[in-house]
């Protein structure tokens, strides 16, 4: 009696591949394929960054470490120049001498008496308007000078120009030199041709208080107001 042999029973499938395992494996290779078809057919998602940002959310919390590292190397960078800038300069404040700043301050009171000089010839002249330009140009080498601003104030009342004139005797007496007699009548003066009487009074007892000595000048001064106007 002829054997059948079921070909199940043949030990052979163990030395061929299973067709089972080849079509598994074709079905997962049939997956990858479609997937990866639709991941190129997606169009690609744009992510705003500043979508969550608003009026009261703006902070930066966090960047990218490389430009974080070199920003920080730049500022420190700026940082030692700026201070290696500030101690330079410091250093030639440091290397003028009191001697030299005492030189230089000398030089400049040369040039302005020469300016103050050829303002009162000026002034002579009865050219007022040069003789403001000369104390100008020596005001800008000793602007603490206050024979100069009384000089160039005398000039603007001379001109009628009496509120200019009120401007630089203002200046002397408020931050220059709060005893200046000339000051307080050139003031007196101009307030008198402006018919202010009780600024002119005050003025004049502003001069006396400040300059006992000089009572008799004040006395003439008076007596000259008088005869001009």
């Amino acid at each position: 009696m002829p054997t059948t042999t079921h070909r199940e029973l043949e030990e052979n499938f163990l030395r061929t591949p299973s067709k089972v395992d080849d079509i598994m494996k074709f079905l997962i290779d049939i997956g990858k394929a479609k997937r990866a078809d639709a991941a190129k057919d997606d169009p690609e998602v744009e992510i705003n960054h500043s979508a969550a940002i608003t009026d009261d959310n703006f902070m930066v919390l966090s960047r990218n470490s490389r430009f974080a590292k070199k920003n920080k190397l730049s500022i420190r960078k700026s940082s030692i120049g700026s201070i290696q800038l500030n101690q330079l300069s410091f250093m030639r404040q440091i290397d003028v001498s009191r001697e030299d700043r005492i030189k230089a301050r000398e030089e400049r009171i040369r040039v302005a008496s020469n300016y103050r000089r050829l303002g009162n010839v000026e002034y002579r002249k009865i050219n007022f308007e040069k003789a403001i330009e000369h104390y100008s140009k020596g005001l800008e080498y000793i602007p603490d000078s206050p024979v100069l601003f009384v000089n160039r104030s005398l000039c603007y009342i001379k001109k009628r120009e009496f509120k200019r004139a009120l401007i630089d005797l203002d200046y002397v007496i408020l931050n220059l030199d709060g005893r200046c007699l000339r000051a307080w009548l050139y003031r007196a003066g101009a307030l008198k041709r402006m018919n202010n009487e009780a600024g002119y009074l005050d003025c004049i007892d502003n001069a006396r208080r400040y300059n006992h000595s000089e009572e008799q000048y004040i006395e003439n001064f008076i007596e000259k107001m008088r005869t001009d106007l």
